[in-house]
């Protein structure tokens, strides 16, 4: 694993950013995956003049590593969080948007394989130690990509609301990630801190799946000062 402490998000979303670009770059069919949620929204304001009508990306393939179908059949709001984050304004078309729903998602590690796998792979950190939608104390560490009811981890995290439109997460498993060549985790903010040091410093366990990740021959966490306030980076150097 390979520890990046920048100064502030603006430096952390820069440097993501060039381990996605430069993944972009490469001279064959390029797979990628891309988060939601808060954290990478500057990152996405860097790439968007970069990647927008720019033919050197046109081919670029994007893969959703999760998504929440809502009952009535409509695209989950991880692929709406994504438009609006970033497909839309970079002008990427429908067609080389990949989504899981609930027809092809047990074929979907196989689909990715057949086109040479994922080739960098952006995920957060969630507060609570989850990552793509593997949750605590309901995540199958021996798993490709799967489907959990809802109530399945509302039972074992209490805390997270009801959500009867959409009864089920389908995500990438930990099997999944372990296949991609390239995994980066960008984590940022004071309310991160504790987080971040529990997924270093424990072993692995169903409390903080994220900690599964550490076993990744190739992975990369990018954090911003906040979010390692309570690390010191020297104490992780041999990991």
């Amino acid at each position: 694993m390979k520890l990046i402490i920048e100064k502030d998000e603006q430096a952390m979303s820069e440097s993501a950013m060039h381990i996605v670009l430069g993944a972009m770059m490469q001279d064959k069919r390029v797979n990628i995956s891309l988060t939601g949620g808060r954290s990478p929204k500057t990152m996405y304001q860097m790439m968007i003049p970069k990647i927008k009508d720019n033919d050197t990306y046109k081919d670029i393939q994007y893969y959703l590593f999760d998504e929440n179908p809502y009952t009535n059949g409509q695209i989950g709001p991880n692929w709406q969080d994504l438009q609006d984050l970033f497909f839309k304004d970079a002008n990427i078309p429908d067609e080389r948007i990949h989504i899981m729903d609930n027809d092809n998602y047990l074929e979907f590690d196989n689909q990715i394989k057949q086109v040479g796998g994922i080739d960098v792979m952006v995920i957060g950190l969630g507060q609570d130690g989850h990552f793509c939608g593997n949750c605590p104390r309901c995540t199958p560490f021996d798993s490709y990509t799967y489907s959990i009811p809802f109530p399945k981890k509302q039972a074992v995290n209490p805390t997270y609301k009801d959500r009867p439109y959409q009864p089920a997460t389908l995500t990438m498993g930990p099997k999944s990630l372990m296949r991609v060549n390239h995994l980066v985790m960008i984590v940022n903010g004071k309310e991160k801190a504790e987080i971040l040091k529990r997924f270093l410093d424990e072993p692995i366990n169903q409390d903080v799946p994220a900690t599964i990740l550490k076993m990744h021959p190739n992975l990369t966490v990018i954090a911003d000062q906040d979010a390692a306030s309570l690390i010191h980076k020297e104490d992780y150097i041999k990991l």
